[in-house]
């Protein structure tokens, strides 16, 4: 499913039954409050899923969703509507908590495309989303263009748990909640209503569609010489950085026409990739 990590305030929740429950293991941690100075909060741990008690009696869970429902191994699997319905009841009835009173945090949501191309060909290439680039913050093949309510993240799923398919994952994580609100997401309840994903793939689509990719199908011998003094550029995050808005959506725009002409429009493929692979996730509930 679409569905991956999530944050969430446990709303109407008895910390001491949750205390109880034998099915955690308990871990105590000390971090820094900037109020309060050093204090401690308790971490109640279940496969992938933390729950976390501060002192106050606040209650949050963490964790992927899609790692929970594969008992805390993996999410580099298709996980299906069916299963993401199936992993919130569970984690209701864990619990103790109706669906309505678990309040969506942070969540993230995105695809899993198996690619006939290796995926560090997209990943290599993803320059900029809006402005900012794509940085490379860990040792594997990953990038993320980081903004205030959101980040667009891109990376090697296939490397990142040693399988031998082309796996390219691209995902949206939310920091903030106010704009998927906006459509009626705000708990795990709204996460079982199916209408929704049809606006969340809207806002993936149109997402990956503003990045500046760098289409690495291009045949460059085939341009003419000023084309291929131009393409280097394209090639240069630097060179998209130092661009004014107006200015960048025109260049943009330019080397999509080199794209379609002279190669395979790669970052279109990709979008239908994302469109076919989300359908099919949960065609056979849309109503």
């Amino acid at each position: 499913m679409p569905v991956d990590y999530v944050k969430a305030w446990l709303k109407n929740t008895s910390p001491q039954k949750l205390i109880d429950n034998p099915k955690f293991k308990k871990v105590y941690e000390k971090y820094s409050d900037e109020d309060f100075g050093e204090t401690s909060r308790m971490i109640l741990k279940y496969k992938n899923l933390n729950i976390i008690i501060f002192k106050n009696n606040r209650v949050l869970l963490t964790g992927s969703l899609h790692y929970f429902y594969n008992d805390g191994l993996h999410n580099y699997n298709d996980f299906y509507y069916n299963h993401l319905s199936e992993t919130l009841d569970r984690i209701s009835n864990l619990l103790k908590i109706e669906l309505h009173n678990i309040i969506l945090l942070n969540i993230e949501f995105g695809v899993n495309l198996g690619t006939y191309f290796k995926a560090n060909s997209i990943t290599s290439n993803c320059l900029l989303h809006r402005g900012k680039e794509f940085l490379k913050p860990f040792d594997f093949d990953y990038r993320r263009a980081t903004h205030q309510r959101f980040w667009i993240k891109v990376y090697d799923k296939g490397n990142h748990f040693k399988r031998p398919e082309n796996i390219l994952r691209i995902e949206l994580k939310y920091k903030k909640m106010l704009d998927l609100n906006k459509i009626g997401l705000y708990t795990f309840e709204d996460l079982k209503n199916i209408n929704l994903y049809n606006n969340l793939l809207d806002i993936l689509t149109t997402k990956w569609n503003e990045c500046v990719i760098y289409d690495f199908s291009i045949k460059e011998d085939d341009l003419r010489h000023l084309q291929q003094k131009k393409i280097l550029e394209y090639q240069n995050t630097n060179y998209w950085l130092q661009l004014s808005n107006q200015e960048r959506k025109r260049q943009k725009s330019n080397l999509k026409d080199l794209s379609i002409n002279y190669g395979t429009n790669i970052q279109k493929q990709v979008s239908e990739m994302i469109i076919l692979k989300w359908n099919s996730l949960t065609k056979m509930y849309i109503k």
